[in-house]
């Protein structure tokens, strides 16, 4: 040894330190004759652990280049070093020399000169150990890298062999089966997993490792199992195969979560979401949600019951414009994003239309809102409440209101009438007796005679007309009797088609062959005829064609009879007019204003309708619909007191 040879300790100086390590094998003392790279990368994947399954220990190392690199970090590293391979032979309890040199005449010597019981390994061996004494400990590494991976996850994971056994668990796994590595490696999944003695298949359960053996294919699935306490516990699995590089399954990957809040939450919003159908398919209104381009979300059975359609249709189409206008919804939109119709997001009630299945239009009371999620809009809901009703109410309460104005109007000229019938009635008799007087001592005097006819015409009008008060005073129907409705239009007309205002009238008469009699008072509605056919004559100036038209609807148990004539027709703004009391179109000295009123009493002591349909093309339709059998709907009592003394 030169004197620049590095001093190192001898190695007497280390030896009472081996031991055998914790497994019980024996501690290889190991020399390594040469220092140059293979000793060096020896050296520094020892210390890294990764040469630990040989439990080799060095503790000497010879050179004869003290500048080689292994040399040089053995020094580093607290070991023996020395130029000369003979003092290795020193190092206490020595078994095992590794000779890196490569030289064949070293290797020579050293088998000549070690110490008996001491093994030598040429450069060749040592390196195909230290190769495969590496790959294990990557092996093992990479092993104890996706141990540690496996167990930062925060769900559960157990990698099971073909066989069934149990190859690697995280510690999520062991935590929450109370269990430790030992008592789960190498065991039978079916008992560690689901404490079962035999197969899971074999016990009529699902086996999820045969069934990924089998298709190659990932199985996912929601397991129900009891908790220690008999609660119902879920968990969500998912067992993968694991492959090799030629494709085979050699294990399977099984991953459980434990799922049982999400469950409980997922029934209680479900549980809620049935809740909330309900309340909204048991509102009598009805209700639909949309998204903001207008698609259909829900639509509950008050809108179906308003529209005709199904919900099956509706969400076909799936647009709020199958029963919506467009332009009103984005007017209605416009007003919901606006504070100028009530809070913003909102619609107070209004009043609108929607359109039904079959075409027709329903009047509709609005109330709206928008729907939004994190300050964006994601739909809205409206709630449709049906007006027909309401507004049929309101109608019925017009025409009550109408009647009780009619009424009044009736009763204030009846109380007038009761006052001075007598006194008109006197009068105008002294003038009649005394026209005639007059008429005949004027014999001689024919320029005088028509004045006097003129006299006697006007009284007689009056007289017509305190006699038509009475009659629509008259609240009740007369006699009643079984008639043929064809009869009664017959009898009108013979009394009427020989005057001579009827002889360019041409009648068309449509009866329905073989209606069944009707009952009624037979001479009230014979005026009420034959006031419509005088009517029609007057409209068309003598000249045109009268329509009669009758049928019998059994389903509804009424007669339908609609008299037409060719007339210019009832302007729009005179139709709700012309049944009033008083009110005519005629010149004056033509019409009392009573005779339409008059029959519309009659037709409603009767239990039916009368009413007026003007087509834009001219002419006047008037329709009367009477029950089959009549019966009275008013008190017996005249309305005009005192008019019928």
């Amino acid at each position: 040894m030169n004197s620049k040879t590095p001093v190192h300790p001898k190695p007497s100086a280390i030896m009472p330190n081996l031991k055998r390590d914790q497994h019980d094998v024996p501690t290889l003392i190991t020399a390594i004759v040469g220092g140059g790279n293979a000793c060096y990368e020896i050296l520094k994947r020892n210390r890294e652990g990764q040469l630990d399954q040989m439990n080799m220990k060095v503790m000497g190392v010879s050179s004869a280049d003290t500048h080689a690199r292994g040399f040089i970090y053995a020094g580093e590293l607290g070991i023996f070093t020395t130029a000369d391979y003979k003092d290795l032979y020193a190092i206490k309890g020595l078994n095992l020399i590794i000779e890196l040199t490569g030289s064949l005449d070293v290797m020579e010597k050293l088998l000549q000169t070690k110490p008996r019981g001491v093994s030598l390994l040429d450069h060749r061996t040592a390196r195909m150990l230290w190769i495969a004494e590496t790959h294990l400990w990557e092996e093992e590494k990479a092993r104890r890298h996706t141990q540690t991976i496996l167990d930062s996850l925060p769900y559960r994971l157990m990698v099971v062999n073909t066989d069934m056994t149990i190859d690697m668990v995280n510690k999520t796994f062991l935590k929450e089966n109370n269990l430790v590595y030992e008592k789960a490696i190498k065991k039978k999944c079916h008992k560690v997993r689901y404490q079962r003695q035999w197969p899971c298949y074999e016990m009529g359960e699902r086996c999820y490792l045969n069934e990924v053996k089998k298709t190659g294919k990932p199985v996912s699935t929601i397991l129900e199992l009891k908790s220690a306490g008999g609660k119902p516990r879920f968990d969500v699995i998912t067992v993968s195969p694991i492959f090799d590089d030629r494709g085979n399954i050699v294990q399977v990957l099984e991953t459980a979560r434990d799922i049982t809040d999400r469950i409980r939450l997922q029934r209680e919003v479900q549980q809620s979401k049935i809740f909330f159908q309900n309340v909204i398919q048991s509102s009598v209104d009805g209700i639909v949600v949309v998204d903001p381009k207008g698609h259909v979300l829900i639509f509950n059975e008050g809108m179906e019951r308003l529209t005709g359609y199904t919900v099956e249709e509706i969400m076909d189409t799936g647009h709020l414009s199958t029963f919506y206008n467009i332009d009103t919804a984005r007017k209605n939109m416009q007003k919901m994003r606006s504070d100028e119709h009530g809070p913003v997001g909102k619609l107070n009630p209004t009043t609108m239309s929607i359109l039904t299945k079959s075409g027709e239009e329903i009047p509709v009371t609005l109330s709206a809102a928008i729907v939004r999620s994190e300050g964006k809009e994601i739909g809205s809901v409206g709630a449709f409440t049906d007006m027909q009703e309401i507004l049929q109410m309101r109608r019925d309460l017009g025409d009550a209101h109408l009647q009780l104005v009619q009424s009044d109007k009736i009763a204030s000229v009846g109380r007038m009438a009761a006052g001075v019938a007598h006194e008109i009635n006197n009068p105008l008799a002294g003038v009649l007796i005394y026209a005639e007087l007059l008429k005949e001592s004027l014999e001689c005097h024919p320029e005088e005679l028509e004045d006097v006819d003129e006299i006697i015409k006007q009284t007689l009008r009056c007289k017509k007309i305190v006699s038509e008060l009475l009659e629509f005073s008259r609240q009740s129907i007369g006699s009643q009797s079984a008639f043929e409705l064809e009869k009664l239009i017959d009898t009108c007309l013979n009394l009427l088609t020989k005057q001579a205002a009827f002889q360019d009238i041409r009648v068309i008469k449509r009866i329905e062959p073989g209606m069944p009699t009707m009952l009624g008072d037979m001479g009230q509605l014979q005026q009420v005829f034959t006031n419509l056919f005088i009517n029609a004559s007057d409209a068309m100036e003598g000249v045109g064609t009268l329509h009669i038209n009758a049928e019998h609807l059994s389903k509804e148990s009424k007669f339908v009879i609609r008299v037409s004539d060719e007339g210019p027709g009832i302007p729009l703004e005179m139709q709700g007019k012309i049944f009033d009391i008083f009110y005519t179109s005629k010149p004056v000295g033509k019409g009392t204003g009573l005779g339409l009123s008059i029959s519309q009493n009659i037709i409603n002591l009767h239990g039916g309708s009368i009413r007026v349909e003007c087509p834009p093309e001219g002419g006047a339709t008037f329709i009367i619909e009477l029950p089959l059998e009549s019966a009275e709907t008013s008190a017996q009592k005249p309305l005009f007191i005192g008019l019928d003394e």
